[in-house]
């Protein structure tokens, strides 16, 4: 064993500021993406694949013709993408021309989901799947290989989400690239029409001949003109009520007017020394969209104007409704394409729990730090509770599958809600954060009364998308479900939360716990009534640290508190031994073989230091040396000077294996399951200075 460390409070602090920093310069606080949809046609259902049932979509189409569905996906750099296919007829699969998957006999008989990983280049990939009309069927499911996983294609013209099918072909074509496609006919190709003025009631068909609608658009001036304005309805510009001639300034100017839904919009602006009419512009689409105006209704004329806003549906004639677009069944839909800013899963929630941290220890050590962690920290939970409301709505009007909130919209596991929403209670403490209460409510009445438990009340794994979890019971399910509680009971002063986080230790213990070692079970699995037997890294690490989460809560008097104490100190013990030379733990605990792993080390270091802290250890020395070997080890091997987090297993699967999770479970370089815990446990370190 390494002769004891104790890295200096300078070293820690110079890391974890470096950690953040990357944080930071790269999830800043970023735009969601505005898109048109058309409803309709081939797109993404509920389990968030697209069915393409081109005997119904295309009934004309002979015996032995050919459709094309042709999407399009963004790659960052060469990879690959995972890919689900369930064919109802033959399907070969085309990737930037060439051939790279095909369905069988069996997988077309059977309607059986194959799973292929197709080669992507960087930049955008054109995806071509060629569908054969046969008696047996025609077209298939395709996308996403597990439920809830949100990509999404966008269509060739990259205007919006979804995939192009063609017209029926009678032969096949002899090549697959760009050109030969463009040449043909697809059936939900769909611009709005070139005739002038704007038809509402497209947009609304059913809407009584009284009923009006809101439109925005906009115009942008390299310089200030003055401008004739011709239209048919009221208007104002910038806010003010329009006159025939206005001067403008140089810039953006909003144009909202109320229109009758029974007679077209006429609206223009004309340069009046140009004599040019000035383009309007779509407000959020920009220049390059077809797609002129925002259109919000119908309403009825004596209705008050909305607030012109694009985060939240509002109430219309119809009921809640959202911003429409020209054309008929046209909507303005939201994605979130950033790549962490905005989202809601657990990982990111870890990652947001230990940035609150950082922001509590820098705000006497580097003010200007700390209040930018603090402007993210706002930024990105307000964004994922300002846009819940929209995305309930798009969920129920849009097909199912939402590109925000895709999993608070499809709530079927712990997962999905416990440690992002924990996170939020956490952040609410000391942010000042709006309409978080029903968001928490939400997750609150899943966790106490949807979640499936077993008889004696424990949480398990059942009726998921993810169909491969079924009738399992994960170490995981731990740290998704107890700090949410603690925090939970706390907010609402109902104990029996905190009741609930400890029945769910005794009944994960009852069926993890590995006496021999002291260690935990990743998971069991009741279809064969079996413990897995593998103490991963992180799963024991969920578990030990979720243990520090619930006795940082509890009364010394509590009744149950002696017995949650014995089973952390039993499973700190059994961690102990396996700490190898340079300080670090590894992903299978007790097979030094498996690598480093970083996130299970945190998870050690940061919740025995609040055991060291607090007096949890009866004999806390072994711990304190060991707690300083981790952080030495954390300073060494988990982090480059560039502030990237190394040595973090990918999110997994379960085995009966050990080199499933050894050689199969790699590490990857900047991974959330493994920055905020880091930050955690260089918190929780400093705090024994």
């Amino acid at each position: 064993m390494k002769a004891n460390v104790h890295p200096t409070k300078e070293h820690v602090l110079t890391s974890a500021r470096i950690i953040v920093e990357r944080y930071l310069s790269l999830h800043g606080e970023q735009a969601y993406t505005y898109r048109p949809y058309i409803m309709g046609g081939l797109y993404r259902r509920a389990d968030y694949r697209y069915h393409a049932d081109l005997q119904t979509l295309l009934p004309e189409a002979a015996l032995g013709s050919f459709s094309y569905l042709w999407a399009t996906w963004h790659a960052s750099g060469e990879s690959t993408l995972r890919f689900a296919l369930i064919p109802y007829g033959p399907v070969r699969i085309f990737v930037n021309g060439s051939l790279c998957a095909k369905s069988d006999i069996f997988s077309e008989r059977w309607r059986s989901k194959v799973i292929f990983d197709l080669p992507m280049q960087a930049g955008i990939n054109d995806i071509v799947l060629e569908c054969e009309n046969t008696s047996g069927g025609f077209g298939g499911e395709f996308g996403t290989w597990v439920g809830k996983l949100d990509y999404y294609f966008l269509t060739p013209d990259q205007l919006m989400e979804g995939v192009w099918y063609s017209e029926p072909e009678r032969e096949q074509l002899p090549q697959i690239d760009r050109t030969t496609l463009s040449l043909l006919s697809y059936r939900n190709r769909a611009t709005p029409s070139a005739v002038d003025g704007f038809s509402l009631s497209e947009i609304y068909p059913d809407a009584s001949p009284e009923m009006v609608a809101t439109v925005v658009t906009s115009v942008t001036l390299p310089s200030a003109c003055q401008c004739r304005v011709e239209t048919n309805a009221p208007l104002t510009i910038d806010g003010q009520a329009s006159r025939p001639s206005m001067h403008l300034g140089a810039g953006t100017h909003q144009l909202v007017a109320r229109a009758s839904i029974k007679e077209p919009l006429f609206l223009t602006l004309w340069d009046e020394e140009r004599g040019e009419p000035l383009p309007l512009i779509n407000p959020l689409l920009g220049k390059e969209s077809p797609y002129r105006i925002l259109v919000a209704g119908p309403f009825e004329e004596a209705d008050e104007d909305i607030a012109i806003q694009f985060t939240k549906p509002f109430m219309s004639g119809d009921g809640d409704a959202f911003w429409r677009l020209e054309g008929r069944d046209t909507y303005l839909r939201i994605s979130n394409d950033n790549e962490r800013f905005g989202h809601w899963n657990y990982p990111l929630g870890v990652t947001l729990y230990g940035l609150v941290e950082m922001e509590r220890l820098f705000t006497s050590i580097d003010g200007s730090l700390s209040q930018r962690i603090h402007a993210l920290l706002l930024a990105h939970i307000q964004k994922s509770i300002d846009t819940y409301e929209y995305a309930l709505w798009d969920k129920e009007t849009l097909g199912g599958a939402t590109a925000v909130h895709h999993l608070m919209t499809s709530l079927d596991s712990l997962d999905d809600c416990g440690s992002f929403a924990a996170t939020v209670l956490e952040v609410a403490r000391d942010h000042h954060l709006v309409g978080y209460e029903h968001l928490m409510a939400v997750v609150g009445q899943y966790i106490s009364e949807v979640q499936p438990r077993l008889a004696d009340g424990t949480f398990y794994r059942t009726g998921l998308m993810h169909e491969f979890h079924e009738n399992t019971l994960w170490a995981d399910d731990l740290y998704m479900s107890v700090p949410f509680l603690c925090r939970y009971a706390a907010y609402t002063g109902d104990q029996r939360h905190l009741a609930d986080a400890v029945r769910q230790f005794d009944g994960f213990f009852s069926l993890l716990f590995m006496e021999e070692t002291s260690l935990m079970s990743h998971v069991y699995d009741f279809e064969r009534s079996i413990a897995t037997g593998i103490p991963w890294g992180r799963g024991n690490g969920w578990v030990l640290f979720s243990l520090s989460e619930l006795l940082l809560v509890m009364d010394e008097e509590h009744p149950d508190r002696q017995r949650m104490l014995e089973r952390f100190r039993r499973l700190s013990a059994g961690f102990l031994p396996l700490q190898d030379a340079e300080g670090m733990f590894h992903q299978v605990l007790d097979m030094s073989t498996s690598y480093q792993e970083s996130s299970c080390t945190a998870m050690f270091a940061a919740a025995c230091s609040r055991a060291v802290q607090h007096g949890w250890f009866v004999e806390p020395q072994p711990y304190r040396d060991a707690i300083a070997r981790a952080i030495e080890g954390l300073l060494s091997h988990a982090i480059d000077e560039e502030g990237r987090v190394l040595g973090v297993c990918r999110g997994s699967e379960f085995s009966c294996s050990r080199h499933y999770y050894a050689e199969e479970l790699l590490p990857r370089i900047d991974d959330t399951h493994g920055i905020g815990i880091i930050l955690l446990a260089f918190a929780e370190y400093l705090r024994l200075f």
